[in-house]
């Protein structure tokens, strides 16, 4: 229950921030509104997270942003827009633009909207194979939502009993 959950890409001034390449996979974002994540430059691979009742957007794209969401699960609270495009311009740019979410196997639920931009920049969007040959990854579904809802975040676990080093 809090605001921005994790910003990418600090500032359109930070332009080396270009290089930046992240995956979010198996993450529950439950009543946070918004930033899951926010993106400025760079690549980021969203999936097989479970997003629910956001605030303001679930996913938003700033300058030069390239985001694969895939299997993912987004479900509605009051706001419905999943996606936002938020158009910046970069320091040593000439326009003011935003980025680029493809979105792939996405499960849209309690009137989620993905509110997607239809554009040739969309084509741009990296593929995940470029970037790592093999990963596990399962369909958006009710049964992957269920196991993110109680499969993530804080778990009370027990640590073990350290043994004392022999002398």
């Amino acid at each position: 229950m809090h605001d921005k959950t994790m910003l990418i890409g600090a500032d359109s001034s930070h332009i080396t921030d270009r290089s930046i390449r992240v995956t979010i996979h198996h993450c529950f974002f439950d009543g946070t509104i918004q930033r899951h994540p926010r993106l400025r430059f760079g690549r980021v691979h969203l999936y097989n997270n479970y997003t629910k009742n956001w605030g303001i957007y679930a996913v938003c794209a700033s300058v030069e942003a390239q985001v694969l969401s895939q299997c993912n699960i987004y479900e509605a609270g009051q706001e419905k827009s999943v996606f936002k495009y938020m158009p910046e311009k970069a320091a040593d740019g000439e326009e003011v633009m935003a980025g680029w979410i493809r979105s792939e196997g996405d499960l849209f639920l309690n009137g989620a909207q993905p509110c997607l931009l239809e554009s040739a920049g969309v084509e741009s969007v990296f593929k995940a194979h470029e970037h790592y040959p093999t990963w596990t990854m399962e369909p958006a579904s009710l049964a992957l939502k269920e196991v993110l809802q109680i499969s993530t975040g804080w778990q009370p676990v027990q640590r073990p009993k350290l043994t004392p080093p022999s002398m």
